[in-house]
């Protein structure tokens, strides 16, 4: 990563202080967020710098541009700013950035927003020209986060236009403040004294005349006083134009071509860098005078600024830069190849090989940028980083595509995360053939690698794909000389983020092992003998099987196996699925203090691995077991810390946290909400073909309606549920729902319906009976008793009330109004609250909430 990317512009020693400016700033920590938008050249990020110089806060800065426009890049130099405000943060997000999905998924922002939390003090984070970014994924992580911003942190965002976020939530808790051009105009006060401070006292006349042609742009202020310096005092002023607009010619001949040539060529040849130092500009240019022509520009104008904390690094200000740009283009084009090949040489001689390849590719030495990408490749592969890689591949010429094994690669490794399955194929056959075209000629030991590549990235695409053919894939290449070219140093984590295996990338396993153990031993054997470690997952899978389908003394073992080599492998996406099924185990026995203290075991083991995520999932199944304890306290505790709402962007790694959301919505009486987030879980377990969290969504939509007495409905999703769970030989999807689910497979067993419904209802009914003979004995008897209770108590309430009553109470139900039960009843308002207080008086109760819950409890209606 570039340092100088975090690292603040250091305050030209001239600056004036501008008093009414900083009184705007001072209101930043009134707020989260502070937007300073203004044109290039208009003094944004001094205004900021001379703020900060002042606050005595803490604060983290970060200088974007056009290569930080990818979410993996963006967000990965936000975390190393932010390093510096809580320590760790960019090492316990970083295996986020090896996943597209945990990205969309905004992983990586819960642990920022977490661990910042932690800060002592109030503390600043900067971002300094965030006009460059424009990818919507990066846009929306940041409205994220400026959602869940920790009480203590406060944004400043420095850009040349509105930037597209969603401030709405912000502007109205009065949490955002904008200063624009016209705040950041000098006024003719601040003019008279900007110019002193730089040895000049302009009379009334050229104040004006100044005042008029820069219209306190600061700019075009740093412009007149570097022409100035360099005339050697105010006869520049006779040379102003009538407008600003005319900065570029000035700049041009008032201020250029005053300088001495030497100065004026080595500006020109280093205005292509985006940072400068005095070796790289000796690189560029052969003078070895470069850190004093440094210094002397630095200087000598507001247009060269020196980055704190970087000993003789500089930077251009945009402005000078484009202009300068502009200006070898239209006098010396043949020269630009020539100092980016230069430079691109520089930066590979210091291992800087990302600025290498960019300059490279600028000059059009594409030989050279595609060497160092092939050898760059795999690190940025590891890292997820397939934006910066693909914007390089695309400015290559066509035959370098084509015909490289790599770019191959990495093509089909890009398309397969991203769920284009289909040029994923197209590109892996062209892989396959330019791996067999160059196998006659090549090494064997290019030949055992591109085989194994070919081998794990088939395999890799396989198994997003959901096809068991990766099985036979995995014995093919462990039989292939006894699997001596497909030896691999470490595992392959398979599970990312999905708490139960079932739901994870390689379930498919699960149909092999039920259907023909035989070769899923071994199909098992022959991968762990490809190996270093055995990260847990074939015990998973046999003991998740077996806890599904009802067998929990057959599943304890395998899962404590799992446990065993998950812990030993460092290997989370085994080491929690199974701790967890443990503690699945454990409730399903009725022990739910013993698998509360299994998540709490499972928690301490995680923070060595650094996947903070886990942690998130470990907390949403803890709300499940304080709902079946009634802690509703802690249920809401939970709901409030979670960072989801009713349209929290849904994801594979969100997922399983929004279904428990859903659940706790329900304990907390918000039925209407968690109706809504059902349908968008259901449509999207529904198109992304996930059959376990799709059962456990219809089953709720089923138990929420048979609730609220919508039977035939509940019914209906539960022959959806069936159709599923059928097939697939799902139990404890429907046992772990306890008592509701008892009474709707009661209900469903007893229901009448059409005569063309009838062949699916007796595979349905024999499905739900067999369901329900596996309920807990103990369970079973509890039901009628409560049932019997509940008429008997229901009876004597509606014996209790008068006929007037019963129909006031019918009214209330249907949640009619006071006015309106008056309207239908012909009665008037006073004699309505006399009835609905005689209610609750005889019902115990204190108000028409107390009173429906009661009536819908006992079915009274």
């Amino acid at each position: 990563m570039l340092k100088a990317k975090l690292q603040a512009p250091i305050v030209n020693h001239r600056i004036i202080s501008r008093e009414q400016l900083q009184r705007k700033f001072r209101r930043v920590l009134e707020c989260h967020l502070t937007l300073v938008t203004a044109p290039a050249g208009s003094g944004k990020t001094t205004a900021v710098l001379e703020w900060l110089g002042k606050c005595d806060l803490t604060w983290a800065w970060l200088s974007l541009d056009g290569g930080d426009n990818q979410p993996v890049t963006f967000w990965r130099y936000v975390c190393a700013a932010l390093d510096k405000i809580v320590g760790g943060i960019a090492k316990d997000t970083e295996y986020v950035w090896a996943s597209s999905e945990m990205v969309k998924a905004h992983i990586h922002l819960n642990i920022l927003i977490d661990r910042l939390a932690e800060a002592p003090t109030d503390f600043l984070l900067v971002l300094d020209d965030l006009h460059e970014i424009s990818e919507p994924s990066i846009l929306k992580g940041l409205s994220y986060l400026m959602d869940y911003l920790p009480a203590k942190m406060h944004l400043i965002l420095i850009s040349r236009r509105e930037p597209e976020l969603d401030l709405a939530r912000q502007r109205i808790k009065w949490q955002a403040q904008r200063l624009g051009e016209q705040d950041l105009r000098f006024q003719e006060e601040e003019i008279s004294r900007f110019y002193q401070a730089r040895g000049y006292t302009l009379p009334e006349e050229e104040l004006k005349k100044v005042e008029s042609y820069t219209e306190g742009w600061a700019a075009a202020m740093v412009a007149v006083a570097m022409s100035m310096e360099n005339a050697g005092g105010g006869n520049a002023l006779a040379a102003l134009p009538q407008s600003s607009r005319d900065i570029e010619e000035y700049l041009h001949d008032e201020v250029l071509n005053t300088w001495m040539p030497e100065r004026r060529a080595f500006a020109l040849k280093t205005c292509l860098l985006d940072t400068l130092s005095p070796a790289l500009c000796e690189a560029v240019t052969g003078e070895v005078s470069s850190a004093g022509l440094l210094k002397e520009i630095s200087e000598g104008s507001g247009f060269l600024n020196a980055l704190a904390g970087q000993d003789q690094t500089y930077q251009y200000h945009h402005l000078f830069k484009s202009f300068l740009h502009k200006l070898l283009r239209e006098t010396a084009p043949y020269e630009i190849p020539r100092l980016h090949r230069r430079a691109g040489c520089w930066f590979q001689a210091q291992g800087r090989m990302p600025e290498a390849i960019e300059h490279f590719l600028n000059g059009g030495f594409y030989g050279e940028a595609f060497e160092l990408m092939e050898h760059q490749s795999d690190d940025i592969i590891d890292k997820n980083d397939f934006g910066r890689l693909l914007s390089w591949i695309e400015r290559l010429p066509e035959g370098y595509r084509r015909n490289s094994f790599k770019i191959a690669v990495i093509y089909v490794l890009y398309y397969a995360e991203n769920g284009r399955f289909d040029l994923s194929r197209q590109w892996l056959n062209r892989m396959k053939a330019i791996q067999a075209d160059r196998q006659a000629v090549s090494s064997p030991e290019w030949s055992g690698y591109s085989r194994t590549l070919c081998t794990m990235v088939e395999a890799n695409l396989l198994v997003r794909e959901g096809s068991s053919e990766f099985l036979t894939l995995i014995l093919a290449a462990a039989e292939t000389d006894g699997g001596r070219h497909y030896k691999m140093p470490e595992y392959h984590d398979f599970n990312a983020g999905d708490i139960y295996f079932y739901r994870s990338p390689i379930n498919r396993i699960v149909g092999l092992f039920r259907e023909a153990p035989g070769q899923y031993a071994r199909m098992i054997e022959s991968y762990r003998a490809m190996i270093s470690k055995n990260p847990g997952y074939a015990p998973l899978a046999c003991g998740e099987y077996l806890y599904e389908s009802n067998r929990l003394e057959e599943a304890l073992p395998f899962l404590l196996k799992a446990m065993e080599e998950g812990q030993e492998a460092d290997c989370p996406g085994a080491l929690v699925p199974a701790m967890v099924d443990i503690a699945r185990v454990k409730r399903a026995e009725g022990d739910i203090s013993g698998a509360l203290s299994v998540l709490e075991k499972c928690a301490k083991l995680l923070p060595d691995n650094r996947k903070s995520h886990w942690i998130y999932l470990l907390q949403a199944y803890r709300c499940r077991l304080l709902m079946d304890i009634g802690d509703t306290e802690k249920v809401r505790e939970w709901v409030l810390a979670s960072k989801l709402d009713l349209f929290t962007e849904l994801s594979r790694f969100k997922e399983y946290e929004l279904i428990v959301y859903v659940r706790a919505l329900i304990f907390l009486n918000r039925t209407q909400d968690a109706r809504l987030l059902l349908h968008r879980l259901l449509t999207f377990t529904g198109d992304n073909g996930r059959s376990h969290s799709r059962v456990e969504v219809l089953n709720l939509l089923a138990l929420l309606d048979f609730r609220n007495h919508h039977t035939l409905s509940s019914f209906r999703y539960m022959d959806e549920s069936f159709a599923i769970g059928l097939k697939e030989g799902y139990v404890r999807s429907y046992l772990d729902e306890l008592s509701p689910m008892a009474q709707i497979l009661r209900a469903y067993l007893k229901s009448r319906r059409k005569p063309a419904e009838e062949q699916f209802l007796t595979e349905g009914r024999a499905w739900a009976s067999s369901l329900l003979k596996q309920m807990p004995g103990s369970l079973l008897p509890t039901l009628e008793a409560c049932d019997q209770v509940a008429g008997r108590k229901a009876g004597k309430i509606w014996e209790q009330l008068t006929v007037q009553e019963r129909k006031v109470l019918e009214l209330m139900a249907n949640a009619a109004t006071n006015q309106q039960i008056s309207d239908t009843l012909g009665i008037g308002l006073r004699t309505v609250k006399t009835h609905t207080g005689n209610i609750y008086g005889k019902l115990g109760l204190k108000n028409r909430s107390q009173c429906l819950k009661l009536v819908r409890e006992l079915g009274l209606l």
